[in-house]
This record gives C-alpha cells, structure tokens and sequence, in this order.
C-alpha cells in the first residue's frame, strides 16, 4: 500500500512539472508575468518585485515545461534561477562587460629617400597626438583598427592617410629638399626653418635651412641657434649656449645621447658639432618634461644623421678656414657607416698682425680698450654605425672627438709702461653612445643608452708689467714694479658615464606612460700651478641613480596634460631631491594653441666662475659637494601663445626663473673665498615668421632681465648678471631665386653691464650690431649636387665685443686696459660644396 502511495506521489510531481505554460504580454513587467503565471499554474516563485519590474517582457508563446519558459523570460537578462523544493528562486548575477577591443598601431617614421629614422615627429592618429622617439618610432592603441593619421616633421610634406592596426608599420615621408634629377618640377620649394608651439618653451629645428644662411658653413649648427628667440647672440659667446639668462654649464648639450661639454670657437666659425652630421635640433628653452634632467638652464638635444641605406653617399667642403669631409656607406640596406673630419689647414689669425696701439678710450679718461688677434686651429672626427634589425629593432654607435688650441701673446709698450700678458688655452673633448630601441609585440618601446663622454682644458696665463725710467726730470729713474708678475698653468678635466633606460607604452588611445631610470657616474680633476709651484690638486666624483615617471593624457582632443616626477638620489651626499613638473596645451582651433609649464630641476655637476683680483672671470667645473659647493636648484614658470595658419607663424612666450646654490670664487694673492649666491630671470620673447612662395623670413625681439645676489656685494640687493641683456632684435631671411639663393641676418643687443662699474649698477656697454649677407648658387646633375657660395660677416664693420672674452690689466696707476677678442669683423668667407 505504501508502495502504491509513494508511486502516485511521484506520477503526480512528475505531471505537476511536466505541464505546459503559456506566456501572453505585451511590454508587461517581469515582475507581472511571473504573478500571473503563479495564479494560473498554481506555481511558486521568489523574487525581487522592485527589480523585476524594471524588465519589460513582451511575448505569445506556449511552453512544455514551466522551466523553458523561465529561461526564455530571463534570457539576455542579468538574471538566473534555481528551483528549490518546487519553489523557483530567482536571483541577479554580475554579467562581466564584454571588453572592447584594443587595435594597436606602431612603426617607425623614415625619410622615403634615404631611409634615415625621423626623431621626434609630430603625429595625430584619429585627433589624439604623441611624438615618436628619438628613432622615430611611434605607437598609439584604439577601439577603432581604422586608424586616420597625420604626421609632421620639420622639412617634411605633412603625410595624411589611412592605416590598418599594426604594429610594424613603415611610414615614409618626403623632404622639402628632394634634389629631383631628371624631371622638372614648376613651382618653389619651401624653406622651412622652425616648429614652434608644440610644447611649452621648446620648439624644433630643421638644420637643413642653415645650409642658406650666411657663414662658412662649419658653424651652420650654432649660428642657426643663434638667431631664435631666447637663445644669446649678441657678444657671440663661444663657450657656452646662454638661454633665457642661463649661466655658463646651466644649459646641456646633448649629441645623440652624449653631452657636449664645451663648443669651442672662435669668431663663431667652428663648432664643436659637425654641420653634416646634425639631422634634428630640439631645443627646450625652459620648462620641459621630466625624461630630462641634470640641468637647470635649457636642453639642445641634437640627433645625428644615421646615414644613406640605399647607396653610398660623400659630401666635401672647402672654405677659405677648413676642410669638411663626410662619407656614408650602405651595409645590406639595414645598416650604415658614417665618418666625417674637419681641419683647419693653417693658422686662422696670424698673431703677427697684433696692433694694440689700435683701440678706443673710454669717457672716463682712464680707461683704454685694446683688441687682440689670435692664434687659432681645431680638427674633428665623428665616426657613426647604425641599423636596424630583423625585427624592427633600432641600434646606434656614434662617436666624436675633438681638440682646438686658442693662443695669443701681448707686448705693449708706452712711455711710461711695459705689459705682458700670454695666454694659451688647449680643448681636448671626446664622447660616444650606444643605442638599442626594442619593440614589443604590444607596440610599446624599451630605449636603453650608454654614453660616456669628457672635455680636457688646460691654461696658462703669463702676466708681467713695471714702469719704466721716465726721461727728463732730475734723471732718476722712476723703475719699480707695480703689479706682481702672475705665472700660471691649470687644468680642468671632466667626465661623465651613464646609463639610462626607459620604457613607453600606450595605455590607451587617451592615454601614454613613459618611465625610466638613469645611472651617472662624474669624476673632476682640478689643478693649477703658479711658478712652477703647485696651488692646488683635486679629483671628485660623484654616483647618483635617479628615475622618472610621466604621463601624457589627452582628456579632449583639443586639452592635453603632460605630469611627470623626476627624484635623484646622491650616493655620496646620501640625499634624495625630488622634481615634480607639469605641463599642458590647449588646442583653440587647428591654428592656435595655448601651452604652459611648470617644474623644478636639480644640478649637481656645476660650472663655478672665478673672480680675480683684476676683476676677470673665468670657470671651471666642479661637482656639488652640499657644503661650499651645493646642489643648484631653479624653478621655471612657462607660458606661451601660438598662432600658425597658411605658413605664418606668431609666437609669444614668457618665463620666470628663479635659481640658488650658484658659486662664485673671489681670489686675490692672499686668499680665496667662496660666496654662495641666487639669481631670478624673467623675459618675454616675440616670434614672427612667413614662408611664401618658396621664401622665408622671420624677426624676433627678445625683452629680458636676469639679476644676482651674493654676498660680497655692497650694497644687499640683487644687480645685473654679467650677461644681461634687457633687449635683443633679430631678422632673418632666405630667398629661392632658385638656382641662386639669397640670405641675410641680421642682431642688434642693447648692450652688457660694464664690468668696470658692475659694483655701481653696471653701465651699459655700446651696443652689438651685426648684418651678414650670403649667395649661394646650386647646381644639380644626374649624379652630383654642386653648391658655391660666398658670405660677408659683419657686413658694416661694427665694433663689437665678444661676451666673456676679454681680460683687465693695469697700465699705470691711474689706468686700466681692457684687452679684447674682437667680435667678428668684415670677413669674406667662400665654400664649394660637392655630394654625390
């Protein structure tokens, strides 16, 4: 009996769930459905009436079991059910959104002719934009495997087109400059010299328009700096660069990943870079991102070429100074060799010319300026092995290495006395990196640099003087001494090892990340004798690691943010200095932008000036030692304006610096102290620039101030920096009257503080005024490319003197002499250039 009960209950349960349903609604909710389905059915659920009710159903269909039309009602809905003692629970369940897909773009830009890697080119890809690498690799990641991209390098026909995700992409552009052999092309090319507004206080060079620009061409590098706004010309310094009031070693110079120490010359006429071997010009005036330290002035990162892949190529130069010499081999069509020489092949100022009876006498009266001619030659080597491999992989050796000798020897005699003052400087610079840019399978890139580089100067200095017997009188002779002879001989050497690596990635099409950390190891070695006796000996060094991390995000199109961390850590001084920087652009429209920046940097490896009891400087390098030598820290505030439509450009940036921890030594025969002094910087630079026609002009007008504070003033209160200049005006321009070319340049500087009367308020010098003039005529075959041309420097002979390169000697007891290297006078200079 039991038996026959328990199997009743079972058909019974087993008819209960086998029974039909049917659902009949339209846009009804769920939670409605499910009641009447109970009520008819007599079937039994647990649910969420609010959250059902948000699910509408709509739907006429019968079902065999009451389960298939639960899966039907819930089907697409994030919801799921389970039934427990004929009872349907129904629940929420968490449905994991289905990721979009990600489409990866990256590659390398080239030059389509010559195969060379374009650095640092401006790229949009689907109105989000990035820079490529010093490689001229890019990446960017999308939702979209369409990508619509625009890219941009000085020198370069804007490239627009379309490209499917990938990332080994090759993307070719053609120069402004393609010498067309056999075909003639109606129309002019255009010149095109600077990219500005990019980037808050940077802008870039194309070095290939310096090549128009009047000079002998050894200097093309430099003398292209020189006439962009914020960048010092007046006084043609030749030590150092001077950007945005800058002191001497504030601002680096970086050659493919190496730093340039010093960029010796004289009468700018050579320069430490080979002009063929400049391929990019970067240069951060102020305010840059925090991948770039160790300074606390401005950055000019030059890129060298990597040679010609496809055949072999030779370029020779000859000038009235020197031979220019550089040839580049193909190895396989992946790689190349490059070497390249300069050489002055005779002395270029003939000492034997000296006339220190020609000068000027101050208003004062007592005061007389003397000019000096010196003895000057220099010879350069540059050897380069680049490729790339099998997989897109990038690699570079580059090496240089330099040597100039600068002498000049002064006897000046009057009736009263006798001076003599020798001078002889010797540069010994040399420098190297190796490159490896690896590509990942995601598009991201891994950069890893080492360099190693150094410059070796060595001066002696003979200074003597007396008075002479006077004739008439009682016939007494008036002789004695009076200034003590000085007989010295000094040596500064610096060095420099580092090891940086750095990766960057794409997180999203929004959104890059780039961090990497650096190693460097300094050493100095300071010396100096004084009749053969030695005054000091010092050797330093210093270890420090330091890391960054950065972060371009593009919140709209039209906003972009750059935040970056940049910490060093001293090994020797145990001490951590952290850096934090920002910066930002707003794109108006396609024509104007607005950028800024912000930022500290740090210093430890310093060039210290030295005042001697004559009141002439002179520097040296030294490393900061947290004591008498601390670490130099400044902090910059950028913010510019740029407006660019139809190839005309207006530029207006302004800056303020402040910087302490500067060292000045103020030395007499009896002693030496060290004054630890600040400086503040603040200017407004104007940018005007037009290309017509194959033409080009521009004019820029730079206001400025820079002053310092020590404590060995008078008076407790900043004064005038040795290099302030409030105003400094400069126009250029190049004309395409095709096969002849036609420039001329000219800058005007309001003039120097007067050393003489620094402690005064410092008088303002004469004024600088240069205007050079050049023609060049080039001539194109099948196979050679010929390029004459000849400059005039200084075209109207003004008097100017060089910044920082004249000394004080005294005469007599009431007189001074200001012995001066003469700026550039009128100087014709020729060359021919042959490539083939």
């Amino acid at each position: 009996m039991k038996l026959l009960f328990i199997l009743l209950l079972i058909s019974s349960s087993v008819g209960l769930q086998a029974q039909s349903v049917s659902v009949k609604a339209e846009q009804k909710p769920l939670n409605e459905v499910l009641i009447d389905l109970r009520d008819h059915y007599n079937l039994q659920f647990s649910f969420d009436d609010s959250r059902l009710s948000t699910y509408k159903i709509t739907a006429d269909k019968k079902f065999s079991t009451p389960e298939k039309a639960l899966d039907f009602l819930l089907t697409d809905l994030p919801l799921a059910y389970e039934s427990s003692r004929g009872i349907f629970v129904i629940y929420p369940i968490f449905v994991k959104p289905k990721e979009k897909p990600v489409f990866r773009l990256a590659g390398q830009f080239i030059d389509a002719s010559t195969g060379e890697a374009l650095p640092y080119t401006h790229a949009l890809a689907n109105d989000f934009g990035s820079i490529s690498d010093q490689m001229g690799n890019f990446q960017f990641t999308s939702e979209d495997s369409l990508y619509h991209l625009r890219a941009s390098h000085l020198g370069y026909y804007l490239l627009d087109t379309l490209l499917t995700a990938g990332i080994n992409h090759i993307v070719k552009l053609k120069s402004f400059n393609v010498k067309l052999k056999e075909v003639r092309v109606e129309g002019k090319q255009v010149v095109r010299n600077i990219l500005v507004g990019e980037t808050a206080g940077g802008f870039q060079l194309n070095h290939k328009v310096a090549n128009y620009l009047p000079g002998n061409g050894d200097n093309s590098v430099f003398n292209l700096l020189r006439l962009q706004p914020g960048i010092l010309a007046a006084g043609e310094q030749s030590n150092d660069l001077i950007i945005w009031g800058s002191y001497e070693g504030q601002s680096q110079v970086l050659f493919d990943g190496f730093t340039l120490f010093g960029m010796k010359n004289f009468n700018d006429n050579i320069s430490a870079v080979n002009p063929f071997m400049a391929k990019d010009i970067q240069v951060f005036k102020g305010g840059y991102g925090a991948e770039y330290g160790e300074r606390v002035g401005g950055l000019v990162n030059i890129t060298g070429v990597d040679g010609d892949k496809e055949s072999p190529h030779v370029n020779l130069t000859l000038n009235n100074m020197t031979l220019n010499g550089m040839f580049s081999l193909p190895i396989q069509k992946k790689a190349s060799v490059v070497v390249a020489f300069r050489q002055t092949y005779y002395e270029l100022y003939d000492k034997n010319v000296l006339s220190v009876a020609r000068g000027r006498n101050a208003n004062t009266g007592n005061l007389v300026d003397r000019y000096i001619y010196p003895d000057y030659n220099f010879r350069d080597f540059n050897l380069k092995f680049s490729g790339n491999t099998k997989n897109g992989d990038s690699y570079r050796i580059s090496w240089m290495g330099a040597t100039d000798r600068f002498s000049y020897s002064i006897v000046n005699e009057t009736r009263q006395t006798r001076i003599v003052n020798e001078q002889e400087e010797h540069n010994y610079q040399t420098g190297g990196s190796f490159y490896y840019g690896k590509g990942w399978s995601d598009g991201s890139q891994t950069h890893f640099t080492f360099s190693a580089s150094g410059i070796e100067t060595q001066v002696s200095i003979l200074r003597d003087g007396w008075q002479v017997q006077r004739p008439g009188g009682n016939g007494q002779g008036g002789g004695g001494i009076n200034w003590e002879s000085t007989d010295s001989d000094s040596k500064n050497q610096v060095g420099e090892l580092a090891l940086k690596i750095d990766h960057q990635l794409a997180l999203t099409d929004r959104n890059q990340l780039k961090f990497g950390a650096n190693y460097f190891y300094d050493r100095i070695q300071s010396g100096e004798d004084s009749f053969q006796v030695n005054v000091f000996n010092q050797e330093l060094t210093d270890t420090r690691v330091s890391g960054f991390i950065q972060d371009r995000w593009s919140i709209l199109p039209e906003i972009q943010l750059i935040a970056g961390l940049r910490g060093n850590y001293l090994v020797g001084l145990s001490k951590t200095s952290i850096q934090p920087r920002l910066s930002a652009k707003i794109r108006f429209t396609d024509h104007l932008k607005l950028t800024g920046a912000w930022g500290l940097y740090n210093q430890f490896l310093v060039r210290s000036s030295v005042v001697d009891e004559f009141g002439d400087y002179r520097y040296f390098w030294t490393i900061s030692d947290g004591d008498q030598v601390p670490v130099q820290e400044s902090r910059h505030f950028v913010v510019g304006l740029n407006y660019n439509k139809n190839d005309f450009t207006v530029s207006v940036e302004g800056y303020d610096k402040r910087t302490e921890g500067l060292t000045r030594y103020r030395q007499n025969q009896r002693f030496q102290d060290v004054y630890i002094g600040q400086s503040k910087s603040k200017g407004l630079d104007f940018f005007i620039k037009k290309e017509y026609k194959g033409h080009s002009a521009w004019v820029s007008y730079s206001l400025s101030e820079t002053l310092e504070k020590f404590p060995y003033f008078i008076l407790d209160k900043y004064r005038r920096a040795l290099h302030d200049q409030r105003h400094e005006v400069k126009f250029a321009t190049i004309l395409n009257l095709k096969p002849f070319f036609f420039s001329m340049n000219y800058v005007y500087g309001s003039g120097f503080p007067d050393l003489r009367n620094l402690q005064a308020g410092g008088d303002l010098e004469k004024p600088y005024n240069r205007f050079d003039v050049a023609l060049i005529y080039q001539l194109t075959t099948k196979k050679v490319l010929l390029e004459a041309g000849i400059s005039i420097l200084n075209v109207f002979n003004y008097e100017n003197i060089k910044y920082a390169n004249f000394i004080q000697i005294p005469d007599d007891q009431d007189v001074t002499v200001n012995y001066h290297a003469e700026a550039v006078p009128f100087t014709p200079a020729m060359f021919i250039n042959f490539s083939f």
